[in-house]
């Protein structure tokens, strides 16, 4: 197990004006991983933030999470955030979950993160600490590194008490930085819900989600069960930790591993790795993951190693020297696996190149051993101090590295507690050039912590600036440009220039031009970056440009009527824009734009012309500025009068105009919204409209004149309308007859809309209004004389003629009605009526003084009448005829009377019925007069019966109207119809298994009835036994053919039954003989059949041991001791079936194990005798001097470890059995056993 210190305060501190390193930034992004509980005292976990120079305010924030939090913390101070109480919304768990536990850190000034799993005393197990990395652990490409020498070491205990055991495995913990984040991985081995080598994605909604891949296996170093390798590519910028938890080395330790790495743009392809303290079982190694394909690694301790990789490929190399060199020819990443004894530490290093720091500040945690690793440019190394002391890190503790020549320079200096006290801030620095610090603290026996604490800041960014355009002429060029990241100088120069540059080692300096500078039209800046990463430039170029130029095009002329917005538009060169002015009071649509709209003013419209500029603005580095300017002239529209309206009337063929055009134009053109034509010509101001009869049925007809040569004016038009009335249309709509017994006749008329018209009579009566459309004329008794009168409607004389209609109207006698005489009907019939009316008009309506009703209406003389309830209680009914008032005659009337003869009530029952049985029908009928003397039945299926109580038998099932009639001796009738519903008989059938002595047969019913359900049956066996079960089971015990009745009933009572013949035959009898038996376990046992009985035809033995067989004289091997208990299933030619049954005992060879640990743990606790069974046993164990320490007779007792109570010392004992096997064969044994605790 592992025990780790940690060290809180490993700081890079900010210098002067050096740049922040390694993981001194503003902006981190993390994501936890998740270790086993199982793994005792997993926590306190906590963030340790340290500032610098700056009192420094830090908001911790979970992006896609709830937590959020902000805190100031004083100048160069240690703060911890403690975040156990949180573990779970902390640890990115479970696997192959988008979650919510991404952490973001922002700060206003430089600061450093560390995430720690701190541990408690005074059990310091599976501690790790986590540096993170800033904005340097952000990237679009890992590949991730892990160890693959050790295994995962399995939990065996519930150590936190939560009921599972957690086990620990590879795992790697992605954070998004960006909404809509998708990473694509492709895994190097299983992991959790994706198999090896196939790419799948992720997708990321939202910042500050997370997702973990776990590896599936614990026996890591196994090829294709490793993540190292694993390929992981986002369209965004992540952040990735890796993590394994229990890394368990030669040795017994277990150990967490981790850290948070970087992309695949910050690792380098040269690096210098300082052996640590491992014991040699446990091989201290770096492994070395490429990022490319066929990339040669060169490793050099003294002895020279070559290695080609491919992309993800991981190499580990066994560390044998103090100091070895790694040189690529493409990045790489290097994982260092080091510590003390077997306890292990981990840590991802950075590249030599553009890296390292001037001043390095740390702290010691403890009084355990304390050692730095220092790397250091050769030539340097007499530069350094520790705490302002220069003989703490003298030059001669470093040597040189193998492979470099001397230029790269290694040491591992150890420390007193009186040098580098503990708990206190300790500071490294070296006036010559960046170094990079390592911190191994600890021992074999209380754990490793191992940091190395060099920049990742590789990235270099260099901007000369954005390319520009200059204006020919100017004194002096501005050269502005910036480098950041891994370095901040650099140097301008210029490619194609003959000018000076002022000052090439500033960031911002100018440019002096020359005149075949600017002859040549363009020049090209480079910036390149300085300092010890590699050179990264970028160019700016800048252009040479005349003074402006603009232009509005040629003047313009509008008419005053087709003016709008105006469009004006220009050219520019050589400016950035222009503006256009002038005008009186319009405006410009958009005076910046070259082409835009001018809308001009009353006063502009008002003159003759008005004056439009377009000038250039913001003319690049002060060219002068250019004016052009537009003329827009305005000339006059055209006026049109074509006349005032018309009207005439339809008669007319052609109509005289006379049009005006002046103004913009002197000519025009005449059109039609009619059919007609112009005469002379349409193109006269004065002509003729000949009128057509289409435009005669419209009644309207619009004429237009149009102004023509209207130049660049917009056409003027002007119109009239001509209104043509149509020939007055006169009608008279009174009726033509009249009754002659009627004193007024109504006089009803139709005129054309715009018409009047007058009423007149060849009569002796008068008129009410004869200039009213709808009046009346009293009549004269004389104007009947003649028969008829003679009535007149005449129009006015207007724009058109008079028009007259005229009607005669004749004198009509009145009508004479007669409905019949009086009837006497029975109760429940139909009235026939037969009425007659003569006179003009025969039509008539019937009417009740009852509540009856007439079929098929009232408004028919030959019609039914059907009395209501009422009516017949009533005893009679009087019915009228009544003629319609035809021609204005009042109508006549004549009555009949009906009287009600009383009727029977028929009615019936009948008992339930089913099919196929007789149904009994009994007649209920009454009558309040006389007696019944009729019956006549219908039984709805085509049977009939004239008796008062017939049967009938019903030949199926369903719903049946029977019909009854009942005739009264005074002749009357009445019928009752009523649905009965037969029941259907069940459909009786059964079936049975094979029939066979002493076996039970399993009768099944498969009785069936359409509706309704069986729910009662009888089994009659043959032999006297019944049963009432549905599905019952008999046995038959004598061999004979039996008559099987089943009759069941259904539920309403309808029964049915059959029977079938069944033949019960003789059954086998099962047995058989084993041997040898009892037997030894892998010897061949013999199974003999002894079965008896006709045509046997299968056999099933079940050896008891889950193995079996199908042929009838089996041989079969036991494996294991114990009983077994072994069936056989006989089967004759009839399917009849025996089972014999015999116990069978198989014994194992006594045997010992070589060793037993009683510890307590409920594992290889007790050295007992295995075997058996036995029949006899002595067992005795000894110690070296020959002492009994333990003897038992029983073969399930075993040693425990101990003598007298006491347990005895680790060690080896020896041991003596004597066994008697069943059969009386004897066993001796003896031997010896290691006893571990």
């Amino acid at each position: 197990m592992k025990h780790i210190f940690i060290i809180l305060s490993i700081l890079f501190v900010l210098i002067g004006t050096k740049s922040a390193n390694a993981q001194i930034d503003t902006v981190f992004w993390f994501s936890a991983p998740w270790l086993t509980p199982d793994h005792t005292n997993q926590k306190p976990m906590a963030f340790h933030i340290s500032t610098f120079n700056n009192p420094t305010t830090v908001r911790i924030k979970q992006p896609a999470g709830t937590y959020d939090t902000t805190i100031v913390i004083p100048p160069n101070t240690l703060f911890s955030k403690y975040v156990s109480f949180m573990i779970n919304q902390v640890e990115t768990k479970p696997a192959n979950t988008v979650l919510s536990t991404g952490f973001r850190f922002t700060s206003d000034y430089p600061i450093t993160v560390v995430y720690d799993i701190i541990t408690a005393p005074t059990t310091y197990y599976n501690p790790e600490t986590y540096s993170l990395k800033g904005q340097n652990g952000l990237g679009k490409e890992f590949v991730l590194p892990f160890q693959t020498l050790w295994h995962n070491r399995p939990s065996t205990a519930d150590n936190n008490g939560d009921g599972v055991i957690t086990q620990p495995y590879q795992q790697f913990s992605v954070v998004a930085s960006e909404d809509n984040t998708t990473v694509y991985i492709t895994p190097k081995t299983d992991i959790v819900g994706h198999p090896a080598n196939v790419t799948f994605s992720v997708f990321l909604p939202f910042k500050g989600n997370t997702w973990t891949g776990q590896n599936i296996y614990q026996e890591v170093q196994n090829p294709g069960q490793n993540l190292a390798g694993t390929i992981v590519v986002s369209d965004k910028p992540i952040s990735i930790t890796v993590c394994e938890d229990s890394v368990q080395p030669a040795g017994g330790c277990a150990d967490e591993l981790g850290d948070q790495i970087v992309p695949v743009d910050v690792v380098g392809n040269e690096y210098i790795v300082n052996r640590g303290f491992l014991n040699a079982a446990v091989l201290e190694s770096f492994f070395v993951v490429a990022t490319e394909n066929f990339t040669s690694v060169t490793i050099n301790d003294g002895i020279v190693t070559n290695v080609l990789l491919n992309k993800g490929d991981t190499y580990p190399y066994n560390i044998q020297q103090p100091l070895t060199h790694i040189q690529t020819d493409k990045s790489v990443y290097l994982y260092h696996m080091s510590g003390y004894g077997c306890e292990l530490g981990s840590a991802l290093l950075p590249p030599l190149n553009c890296a390292g720091s001037d001043q390095v500040s740390f702290a010691r945690a403890n009084g355990q051993s304390f050692l730095l690793n220092i790397l250091c440019k050769g030539g340097t190394e007499g530069a350094f101090q520790l705490n302002g002391n220069p003989a703490l890190i003298p030059a001669s503790a470093f040597a040189p590295v193998p492979g470099t020549g001397g230029a790269w320079m290694g040491a591992q200096i150890s420390f007193t507690t009186a040098q580098v006290p503990v708990g206190t801030a300790n500071t490294v620095t070296n006036s010559m050039d960046n170094f990079a610090l390592g911190v191994i603290n600890g021992g074999p026996s209380t754990g490793c912590l191992y940091h190395y604490l060099s920049s990742f800041l590789r990235r270099v960014y260099t901007d000369a600036g954005e390319d520009t355009t200059l204006c020919s002429g100017i004194n002096s060029i501005d050269l502005i440009g910036s480098v950041k990241g891994g370095v901040t100088t650099g140097e301008w120069s210029v490619l194609d220039g003959s000018g000076t540059i002022a000052d090439i080692s500033n960031l911002s300096t100018t440019y002096s031009p020359t005149v075949s500078d600017f002859a040549q039209g363009e020049l090209t800046f480079v910036l390149t970056s300085t300092g010890n990463c590699t050179p990264v430039t970028d160019t700016m170029k800048v252009f040479f440009i005349q003074p402006p130029e603009v232009s509005t095009g040629a003047d313009m002329t509008y008419c005053r009527n087709n003016i709008g917005a105006i469009p004006v538009s220009g050219t520019l060169n050589f400016a950035i824009g222009s503006t256009w002015y002038g005008g009186n009071g319009g405006s410009f649509a958009n005076s910046g734009n070259l082409s835009t709209t001018y809308t001009p003013s009353p006063t502009d419209i008002a003159q003759d012309s008005i004056v439009l500029y377009l000038e250039s603005q913001g003319s690049l580095y002060n060219c002068p500025n250019d004016i052009d300017s537009v003329v827009i002239h305005f000339t006059d529209e055209p006026s049109v009068f074509a006349g005032t309206d018309i009207y005439v009337c339809s008669s007319v063929s052609q109509v005289s105009l006379n049009g005006l055009v002046s103004g913009g134009a002197t000519t025009g053109v005449w059109s039609t919204g009619g059919s007609g034509s112009f005469s002379p010509s349409e193109f006269n101001l004065s002509t003729d409209y000949i009128i057509t009869a289409a435009d005669t049925t419209s009644g309207q007809v619009k004429i237009y004149l149009t102004s023509t040569n209207n130049g660049n004016c917009i056409a003027a038009m002007d119109s009239i309308v001509i209104n043509i009335y149509s020939k007055p249309v006169v009608e008279i709509t009174s009726q033509d007859s009249i009754c002659s017994n009627l004193p007024i006749l109504n006089l009803d008329g139709i005129v054309s809309l715009g018409f009047n018209a007058v009423w007149s009579v060849d009569g002796l009566g008068t008129i009410a209004d004869p200039n009213s459309l709808n009046t009346f004329y009293t009549l004269n008794p004389l104007d009947a004389n003649n028969g008829y009168i003679t009535v007149y409607l005449t129009t006015d004389a207007t724009v058109c003629p008079s028009e007259v209609d005229s009607i005669q109207v004749y004198f009509i006698a009145p009508p004479v009605v007669d409905a019949g005489s009086d009837l006497a009907i029975c109760q429940n019939e139909p009235v026939a009526l037969n009425g007659s009316i003569s006179g003009p008009n025969s039509g008539g309506v019937w009417n009740t003084l009852g509540t009856g009703s007439f079929v098929p209406g009232n408004n028919f003389l030959n019609t039914y009448y059907y009395p209501s309830a009422l009516d017949v209680a009533n005893g009679s009914v009087t019915l009228v005829l009544s003629s319609l008032g035809d021609f204005g005659c009042a109508p006549d009337n004549d009555n009949m009377v009906i009287t009600f003869k009383p009727i029977p009530a028929a009615d019936f029952s009948n008992n339930t019925a089913c099919e196929g049985n007789n149904t009994s029908f009994q007649d209920a009928s009454t009558t309040s007069t006389g007696s019944i003397t009729g019956w006549a039945w219908d039984f709805g299926d085509g049977g009939n019966s004239i008796i008062n109580n017939p049967q009938h038998v019903y030949p199926g099932y369903g719903d049946y109207t029977v019909t009854l009639v009942a005739t009264g001796s005074n002749g009357c009738t009445d019928t009752v119809q009523r649905q009965i519903y037969v029941n259907p008989a069940p459909d009786v059938a059964f079936s049975y298994s094979t029939p066979c002595v002493n076996m039970p047969i399993k009768f099944t019913d498969k009785s069936t009835i359409p509706v309704g359900s069986v729910v009662a049956w009888n089994y009659s066996f043959g032999n006297g036994d019944n049963s009432s079960q549905q599905n019952p089971t008999y046995t038959y015990y004598s061999s004979a053919d039996y008559g099987v009745t089943l009759t069941v009933t259904s539920d309403v009572g309808c029964t049915a039954s059959t029977t079938y013949s069944i033949f019960v035959n003789p059954a086998p009898d099962a047995e058989f003989t084993m041997d040898p038996n009892p037997a030894m376990a892998m010897e061949s046992v013999d199974f003999i059949d002894q079965s008896v009985g006709t045509g046997i035809s299968g056999w099933l033995w079940n050896f008891g041991d889950e193995q079996g067989d199908n042929t009838q004289h089996p041989t079969h091997v036991y494996t294991d001791g114990g009983t077994y208990n072994v069936f056989l299933v006989v089967t004759d030619a009839n399917g009849c079936v025996d089972t014999a049954f015999h116990e069978m005992v198989i014994g194992l060879m006594p045997n010992l194990p070589s060793g037993f640990s009683p510890n307590g743990d409920g594992e290889n606790d007790v050295f007992i005798i295995r075997g058996g069974p036995f029949n006899n046993v002595i067992f005795q164990v000894f110690n070296n001097w020959g002492e009994l320490l333990f003897e038992t007779h029983d073969s399930k007792e075993g040693w425990d470890g101990t003598y007298k109570g006491q347990p005895v010392p680790v060690g080896v004992y020896t041991w003596v059995m004597k066994v008697e096997l069943f059969g009386g064969k004897m066993v001796n044994k003896s031997g010896d056993v290691t006893l571990l605790r």
